[in-house]
């Protein structure tokens, strides 16, 4: 990432079910007597936007893979990727994959989503992906209320690589659950992605049932 484009130092809210994961890449994939070994993690960003009156249905950021990409092409999933050892620890992961990916930034991990998905990666590696619902500095203010106060469908300019995706999406709940691999609105890169969203959508059930009103 070029010094332009760095994360300008802020301020996260970590909440006490995720101290636990503020260890390096090293430490986790080393495993423990709970928990198995891995050979690679990676991090996925379940980002929601905020309602209003006006809009009493949320959303969530999908993005679309790049065509040119070995792995699933053109195929939607939420913004993350592999932790790196450079990372000061797993939470550091979210927040860099969140930024590299969308240009949002990290403000507050809200909740781990579910306990992993995990998979086989190429050369036969051992691999799990950790979802999470998090808050970012971009969305998570004074600009939803004042856009949706102006019609505006869309809450936040996104920024995305052009060699890894190509265009996003604010998804509702009733569109992901169009979704399978192969069909939907948005065909998912696998089935358990789509069930992770889901999942996150059921643990944000809460505040969707609170709608705040927007600034006059």
């Amino acid at each position: 990432m070029s010094a332009s484009n760095e994360i300008n130092p802020i301020s996260i809210h970590i909440p006490p079910g995720l101290q636990s994961l503020i260890v390096p890449l090293k430490t986790y994939l080393s495993g423990n007597n709970v928990r198995p070994k891995y050979d690679l993690l990676v991090v996925g960003a379940c980002i929601f936007t905020p309602i209003t009156t006006e809009h009493p249905k949320t959303r969530i950021l999908l993005i679309q893979r790049a065509a040119t990409e070995r792995s699933f092409p053109n195929m939607w999933e939420v913004p993350g990727g592999a932790a790196e050892y450079s990372d000061p620890s797993i939470l550091h992961s979210v927040a860099r994959e969140t930024f590299e990916e969308t240009g949002l930034r990290l403000t507050r991990l809200v909740r781990q989503v579910g306990d992993g998905i995990t998979f086989t990666a190429r050369g036969n590696r051992k691999c799990i992906k950790l979802l999470f619902e998090i808050e970012v500095g971009e969305l998570h203010g004074t600009l939803i209320p004042k856009a949706a106060e102006r019609g505006v469908s869309e809450p936040v300019p996104i920024m995305l690589d052009p060699q890894e995706h190509q265009r996003y999406a604010w998804a509702t709940e009733d569109e992901v659950k169009q979704c399978t691999v192969t069909s939907g609105p948005y065909p998912a890169t696998t089935e358990a992605q789509i069930q992770g969203i889901l999942l996150a959508f059921a643990l944000h059930d809460d505040r969707r049932e609170r709608p705040v009103p927007s600034d006059g």
